[in-house]
């Protein structure tokens, strides 16, 4: 594909990108993301440039990595630049989707190139952090005290009766007092985990569930939730801090960071997985075509229905970008931090989380397993021929 430094925008466009990744906070309303419509990578039409791609897509990746990615990463949580710039394509992403032919908000040029850099971003992140980490980086960030509300000691989870000291724990930007155990207040067990599990969900995740009743699912999942430390930014699975004394691991403020998506519907990841689906189904071929209408097509045809007749090669390989970032985001699977299911049954928690609320991973993986259960049974059924016992 060429020397590694003709693979980055350069100019203003270049400029714009460099400004994204600094620490200072870009809001949504800001005039500079629409800088970023002048972003085109070079040699994005050229013949064989996709072709090139594919054959070797750690080349991009890995510039992409080094001229942004690496500080992005750095800044975001305080900036949280790359929320807003997913929050920018995803809307870009459904104008583009829904506006005449005459009046698209950029050309296609343009949403094809920032969207190979918002897939080669993306892939970066999923690479490098967890579900719960992923979550936290793309939804939860920044964490602005503005931002934050208090609740309470009244709404606050279950006061133990030993010494206990207060470290505030938030999440969805609501605050509250947890009751941690002080110096050797609490003692388990050698290996007692389950204890600790239980005091884990009273003291850092109850409180919210009943706040947040639609992330109840996947916040009860104890073994699945971490804790951020909002200055140091140490992640610790919430049963590791039930069992640490306040004063000597975690005596600061910590975020929840659970392994499912939170149930916000103007959250980022879901705003991005309903344009991406949205778009994908509407340009495929012979699909009711999502644009608006022209009023002059009206005039002629008070109900018209447009239909995608034709896939531009442009168009194809824009899909198939948007389904490299479906794809990346539906992979993403959270990690347990507590002992194994007892039994070894698996459960609908112990599969993936981050992509159920889309997907219905967890749902069709029931459903297949009902199946090859009554295909075994009939099976053996028929393996083991008529029967031949005593009469009833």
């Amino acid at each position: 594909m060429g020397a590694k430094g003709s693979l980055l925008p350069e100019g203003p466009a270049g400029k714009a990108l460099q400004e994204m990744i600094k620490p200072q906070r870009i809001a949504i309303t800001d005039s500079f993301w629409f800088e970023l419509l002048k972003v085109q990578l070079p040699g994005l039409l050229r013949p064989g440039f996709f072709e090139a791609h594919y054959a070797d897509p750690t080349v991009l990746d890995g510039v992409v990595r080094d001229a942004y990615f690496l500080q992005l990463v750095a800044t975001n949580e305080h900036s949280g630049n790359f929320q807003t710039f997913l929050r920018f394509w995803a809307r870009l992403v459904h104008y583009y989707r829904t506006s005449p032919s005459d009046a698209k908000p950029c050309t296609q040029t343009a949403l094809l190139s920032l969207s190979l850099l918002c897939r080669c971003l993306l892939k970066q992140f999923v690479e490098c952090f967890t579900a719960q980490e992923l979550i936290f980086q793309l939804e939860q960030v920044p964490t602005d005290e503005a931002d934050v509300h208090k609740l309470g000691d009244d709404q606050a989870g279950v006061v133990s009766e030993t010494d206990t000291a207060k470290v505030p724990v938030r999440y969805r930007g609501c605050r509250l007092p947890a009751a941690c155990p002080t110096g050797n207040s609490t003692v388990f067990p050698p290996g007692d985990l389950t204890a600790a599990e239980r005091l884990a969900a009273a003291w850092f995740v109850e409180p919210f569930a009943k706040l947040f009743p639609e992330d109840q699912r996947f916040l009860t999942d104890i073994s699945r939730c971490t804790l951020r430390a909002v200055s140091s930014g140490e992640t610790i699975a919430a049963v590791e801090a039930a069992l640490r004394p306040a004063e000597t691991a975690i005596g600061q403020e910590l975020e929840l960071c659970p392994g499912g998506l939170p149930g916000d519907r103007g959250g980022v990841l879901r705003s991005m997985m309903r344009e991406l689906t949205d778009f994908i189904t509407s340009s495929s071929f012979g699909a009711v075509s999502g644009a608006a209408v022209a009023p002059s097509q009206v005039a002629e045809d008070p109900c018209p229905v447009q239909r995608t007749l034709a896939v531009l090669p442009s168009t194809m390989r824009l899909q198939s970008v948007l389904l490299e970032i479906l794809l990346l985001l539906a992979a993403v699977v959270p990690p347990r931090f507590g002992p194994e299911p007892q039994g070894g049954a698996e459960t609908a928690t112990d599969r993936s989380e981050f992509s159920a609320p889309y997907l219905f991973v967890s749902k069709g993986r029931r459903a297949a397993a009902a199946a090859a259960e009554l295909r075994a049974k009939a099976a053996a059924a028929e393996a083991a021929g008529p029967w031949s016992g005593p009469p009833p």
